[in-house]
């Protein structure tokens, strides 16, 4: 390709980088995001409850808050959750899909208790799923020092290079690099179809932290290691205690 080739081609893909979403639409994305997260939410708590009263309790909460969020205005739910929190990440939204995508196919059973599946495939998944949440623990720890500008340098800053970019890249491809199998963390298509998203949209802001983190997920982040660890530890008194 000769260097005036290249100069057409780079000009044309920076015209269209910046598809950020129209400033009239970004309440009606912002509905939407928070009808996904919180009935992603109520979900989760109803697969982590044992109690079948309380799942079919919270299997139509989940649609209530979802449709609750949905209403326009300050009557909306999600009108409060976004002056605080304001739009949730692609990261979220798409983890979202996930979770109420199984809630449907498994009926809201704990995750734990479906018995289909290889133990040893969904014990690496688990394993790179603890990996990806420490990650994006370290990564938010970091950005909230970098907030309180206690860092030499800005983090931030650094989610509007390409290589910040190329670098989440290698990371969401590293468990079918090191494992050979794809199946094995969960969270990496997800991470992969946020990215792929991000570098064609540039959503929300054009940075790719907001796009990967929001306060919410990184609260989450807290959460899903500590039921994490519990778990493990108790699954390894029970190895011990057989």
């Amino acid at each position: 390709m000769s260097l005036p080739d290249a100069s057409l081609w780079l000009g044309w893909a920076q015209d269209l980088a910046p598809l950020l979403p129209v400033p009239d639409d970004l309440p009606a994305l912002r509905r939407v995001g928070w009808a996904l997260v919180l009935a992603a939410v109520v979900s989760l708590v109803a697969q982590w409850s044992a109690s079948r009263p309380v799942r079919a309790v919270l299997r139509p909460l989940a649609g209530v808050l979802a449709l609750w969020a949905c209403v326009p205005g300050s009557w909306g739910l999600s009108y409060w959750l976004g002056l605080a929190f304001q739009t949730p990440s692609l990261m979220a939204i798409v983890l979202s899909l996930q979770v109420l995508g199984q809630s449907l196919a498994h009926g809201m059973r704990p995750h734990w208790a479906l018995g289909s599946g290889d133990t040893s495939s969904r014990q690496r998944g688990a394993c790179w799923s603890c990996r990806y949440a420490l990650l994006g623990l370290v990564v938010g720890w970091l950005l909230l020092l970098d907030t309180f500008a206690y860092l030499p340098l800005s983090l931030y800053a650094w989610g509007f290079s390409p290589l910040a970019l190329a670098m989440l890249w290698l990371l969401a491809m590293g468990p079918w690099v090191l494992g050979g199998r794809w199946s094995q963390a969960a969270p990496a298509p997800a991470l992969l179809v946020v990215l792929a998203w991000f570098a064609l949209t540039r959503w929300p802001t054009g940075n790719v932290w907001d796009a990967l983190l929001d306060p919410w997920l990184f609260l989450g982040l807290h959460l899903y290691l500590v039921v994490r660890y519990r778990a493990d530890r108790r699954d390894g008194r029970q190895l011990r205690a057989y």
